[in-house]
């Protein structure tokens, strides 16, 4: 791409995505208690980014030729890029949490350190912690001549100095880690005058050092919270005489001991405490080593727990029943006579579930094929699946193993499910991850077989589709369905020759199919006529679908993208051609719509995949074509809404990049308000 330069590096782009989401968290008019979880987001993100990406560099510079890295930039250059950049986001991330604490005050809502208690309280928490805390502490006494204890990832650890008041000298190091999976983070205190009150539980732990360490000889305890985080990645061994599932095993412990990636203390810590800590937990070679303040891991606001009235929190929208189901029918019978389309979270998700326990029920149905990539431990989809096989349909579940983070609780799954005899159950592919979201319903009527099938933008998860924006097409276009069933042939028997004319499928011609209908629309660009493409991706990275793009608006068609992650396509003002937004609202934006102007004739295509270089080279993906005109219609009030939205919208033109486009007027346009609205009346129209 010479000196790409229409391309910008997709970490850094990374970085400016979660800059979004610092920025609502910095948005005034957030509500109050939706900023505290917008800046766990932001912490929650950036952990997983040094996991995923800053643990990739991390290899590639200690052994570049067994892990090189694919980047525009050299990967000492770009961590020193990177590192300024966090620097300066975490330091308004400190910044907007100290702000929202105070904002939180004006609303009788605080958080107190051990040193601020009352009696009442310090009486409530001396039960806590003898009665919940005690049990679940585990102190360290660090010794210069036993092995350091290994700090988990993100796991937060209070290093305690020891020493008497008349001897500083003698003093001792321990190590306590706070069991904030086992118990809150916050903990709720008794209050007066209607304030709520709360105590991080690492400061109930220093309340209590005293009678902790009763038996020593010391007076004065000090606690400084320290915290690491470590490379999120594994590698898969080439031993082929052992399955996925045995070599994930081993895989997912190798990835609780990789190598630290970021060290973060308090910057109280005295240097000669920290210096000894640096040494003996084998720091020396992390190449980040941050000072920070008294807490850690903002990710726990995420739980802050729900206290305040209504106005500190987002207007609620219950899901809504659906403008073209009937639920006094059979789901099966409507989906047979016209598709439709679920919206989620606006519309329902109990859709899905009731239509896969009326397939497990109905007669006419023989088997259900289905895809899962990450699934919820309490999963009611699985539980209908179960129900079904127990009635006597074939069920054939592709489970993957190899979904990031979740490989533990799909792996259980498995387990599980392999006791289940009716279940045809197929766990993974080494090297090629299977991310589509599909489900094929076979019925027969007589000698007549017909299918139905659901494709998805995102997982079959019950606890995602309360947060995530996504759609479900519903469909038994006959099409459509043979391809679907071919595409699970494909994963039951292996890779074979299979052609597919309408879904459009990775690895096997993603891109190609896309780069030939971009060239179509340059071809009436040229020839004078209007030519238009609309992306709605939750990421565009990949190098040769941004060239062809570049090529397109500078032909003169019509670029609008959508882009709510990374955008590493430079959008340059200059040409009116090409405009970008990124939306960040309560909803994470996960859809992935495509569409090209095509003659006048506009196709429309869904699915999972958006446009890097795994989800078009490496994993099985499916975006499938829109064939019914009121489906069309939808998905263009959905695409028109959010090409509207400035209340939530942030530009991605290089000349104003990350700036918003809020304009404060009271009429503003606010994609997931307005949608939910139109959802709204659409469903009262149709039931009245």
């Amino acid at each position: 791409m010479g000196a790409k330069t229409n391309y910008v590096n997709r970490e850094l782009r990374w970085l400016s995505f979660n800059e979004r989401v610092l920025m609502a968290a910095e948005g005034q008019n957030t509500p109050l208690m939706e900023r505290l979880k917008f800046a766990g987001i932001f912490s929650s993100n950036l952990d997983e980014f040094y996991a995923v990406r800053i643990g990739s560099l991390h290899r590639a510079l200690l052994d570049p030729v067994n892990h090189p890295i694919k980047s525009d930039i050299q990967p000492k250059i770009l961590l020193k890029q990177i590192l300024k950049e966090v620097k300066r986001l975490n330091l308004r991330l400190d910044a907007v949490v100290e702000q929202l604490f105070v904002e939180l005050k004006k609303h009788s809502i605080k958080v107190v350190n051990e040193d601020e208690l009352n009696d009442a309280q310090q009486e409530y928490l001396e039960g806590f912690f003898s009665q919940t805390l005690r049990s679940r502490l585990f102190p360290i006494l660090l010794d210069p001549n036993r092995p350091f204890p290994y700090l988990k990832h993100v796991t937060l650890y209070l290093a305690v100095h020891m020493y008497r008041k008349d001897d500083p000298q003698h003093f001792q190091y321990a190590l306590i880690e706070v069991p904030t999976d086992l118990l809150l983070r916050f903990v709720s205190l008794p209050g007066r005058g209607g304030w709520h009150q709360f105590i991080y539980l690492e400061d109930v732990i220093r309340f209590k050092l005293a009678e902790i360490f009763k038996t020593l000889p010391y007076d004065r305890f000090d606690a400084y919270t320290i915290k690491i985080n470590r490379d999120g990645e594994y590698d898969l061994t080439d031993e082929i005489t052992r399955s996925l599932y045995e070599k994930l095993s081993a895989s997912i412990k190798q990835r609780s001991q990789g190598d630290p990636v970021r060290f973060v203390y308090d910057r109280e810590m005295p240097q000669r405490m920290l210096a000894y800590i640096t040494e003996k937990a084998q720091l020396t070679h992390c190449r980040i080593i941050i000072a920070g303040g008294r807490y850690h891991n903002v990710r726990d606001l995420l739980r802050f727990p729900e206290v305040g009235n209504d106005s500190l929190y987002f207007e609620q929208q219950t899901p809504l029943k659906h403008h073209t189901l009937d639920d006094k029918r059979s789901l099966l019978d409507q989906i047979e006579e016209r598709d439709h389309l679920l919206t989620l979270p606006y519309h329902r998700y109990d859709y899905l579930i009731d239509l896969l326990r009326e397939a497990a029920l109905d007669a006419s149905v023989r088997s259900i094929k289905m895809t899962l990539y990450r699934v919820p431990q309490n999963s009611s989809v699985i539980n209908a699946l179960q129900n079904a096989a127990r009635n006597g349909k074939e069920v054939t579940l592709y489970l993957e193993l190899q979904a990031r983070f979740d490989e533990e609780i799909n792996m259980q799954w498995t387990e599980l499910l392999t006791t289940e005899h009716h279940i045809n159950l197929i766990s993974g592919v080494e090297g090629m991850k299977v991310h589509s979201k599909l489900c094929i319903i076979t019925r027969l009527h007589g000698k007549k077989t017909t299918q139905i099938a659901m494709i998805g933008t995102g997982n079959f998860n019950e606890i995602t589709a309360r947060q995530y924006s996504d759609h479900l097409l519903l469909t038994s276009h006959p099409k459509l369905t043979k391809e679907i069933d071919q595409l699970f042939l494909l994963l039951e028997r292996g890779f074979a020759d299979v052609k597919f004319k309408q879904l459009i499928v990775s690895p096997f011609h993603t891109r190609k199919r896309f780069i030939n209908l971009i060239k179509k629309e340059m071809e009436q660009a040229k020839a004078g006529n209007p030519a238009q493409i609309i992306l709605k991706l939750n990421n565009l990275v990949d190098g040769q679908l941004i060239k062809q793009l570049t090529k397109a608006q500078k032909s003169g068609v019509d670029l609008k993208l959508m882009i709510r992650g990374i955008c590493s396509m430079a959008l340059p003002e200059s040409n009116h051609h090409v405009q970008g937004k990124a939306l960040i609202d309560r909803y994470l934006e996960h859809t992935r719509v495509v569409k090209f102007h095509n003659k006048g004739k506009p196709l429309y295509f869904l699915g999972s995949a958006d446009w890097m270089e795994r989800n078009l080279d490496t994993r099985i993906e499916v975006m499938v074509p829109v064939y019914s005109p009121e489906i069309q219609a939808e998905l263009e009030v959905f695409l028109q809404a959010h090409w509207a939205d400035t209340y939530a919208s942030f530009d991605l033109g290089e000349a104003h990049f990350n700036q918003r486009l809020q304009t404060g007027q009271s009429n503003e346009r606010r994609a997931q308000r307005d949608l939910y609205r139109w959802y709204k009346e659409q469903g009262d129209t149709q039931h009245e």
